[in-house]
């Protein structure tokens, strides 16, 4: 949304499974990339300063570099999703985060911290068998073994289409 940033961990997803997302989920239309949120929606990205930007590398470094592997494969009546094992390092930075910004809670405060699920969005839809299709082909896809090094913070641009705004390195694992 205009006006709204977010604090994400880009995940690289091999070829098939960008390919199904790219194609289910409109997110990846408007230019954000794989991830897992830490936290959205976060300020304005005029709000976001120099302090505000120390603050947030600061949270973000408290958390060393780890590998994780996605896994399983989750849903909700409007999406489809993969977990990452661990998920404990994304919880915490969310945890952090939230803590240090209490004005701008995970997913506007809809769900407690405590019941956030971890994951990787791969399709969006209203449309129940495409839902179906991309539960069916993420399976035999997995695992997929991933890092994590760097959140970003990212914006939409007037148009809708997101850009990176700050790249913010977890600490040397």
């Amino acid at each position: 949304m205009p006006g709204e940033s977010a604090i994400i961990v880009p995940v690289q997803l091999p070829v098939a499974i960008r390919r199904l997302r790219d194609g289910l989920d409109p997110a990846a239309a408007q230019g954000v990339p794989p991830h897992i949120t830490l936290l959205y929606p976060f300020m304005s990205p005029q709000d976001v300063d120099d302090r505000v930007r120390a603050d947030v590398a600061r949270i973000i470094v408290s958390e060393p570099a780890f590998a994780f592997v996605l896994r399983g494969v989750g849903r909700w009546p409007d999406s489809v999703y993969l977990t990452p094992e661990p998920d404990e390092p994304f919880s915490r930075l969310t945890r952090r985060l939230a803590a240090a910004y209490p004005d701008f809670p995970p997913y506007a405060g809809k769900h407690a911290i405590a019941d956030l699920v971890t994951h990787v969005t791969i399709a969006q839809s209203d449309r129940a068998d495409y839902l179906d299709a991309a539960a069916h082909a993420l399976p035999p896809l997995l695992p997929v073994r991933a890092f994590a090094r760097e959140a970003w913070l990212i914006a939409p641009e007037p148009g809708s289409r997101w850009r990176t705004l700050h790249k913010l390195p977890l600490a040397d694992g």
